[in-house]
């Protein structure tokens, strides 16, 4: 995946609201704990900084990890939402 810095900070700086909401429908589509989904969203600003940090190859893994067609399927919820963080 060819990792946009600018579109990652797009995701970060959404409101705490559509944000949270975004990560949720990431989290399902991903098919993440829920209980750990909600754990982590509770603060969103602490979620949002440790995404901001994140190296490109950080970001790989970590869509990536999810397996190739659940990592296309959030990368396409991401475009959706016209956050388009790599190809």
């Amino acid at each position: 995946m060819n990792f946009d810095r600018r579109e990652l900070e797009k995701l970060v700086s959404m409101d705490d609201e559509s944000f949270v909401e975004l990560a949720r429908i990431i989290a399902s589509a991903a098919g993440a704990n829920k209980m750990k989904t909600e754990m982590l969203l509770s603060n969103p600003e602490l979620l949002k900084r440790r995404l901001s940090k994140l190296t490109p190859e950080e970001a790989d893994m970590l869509i990536n990890s999810a397996g190739a067609e659940k990592s296309q399927e959030i990368l396409s919820l991401l475009r959706e939402r016209g956050v388009d963080i790599g190809r």
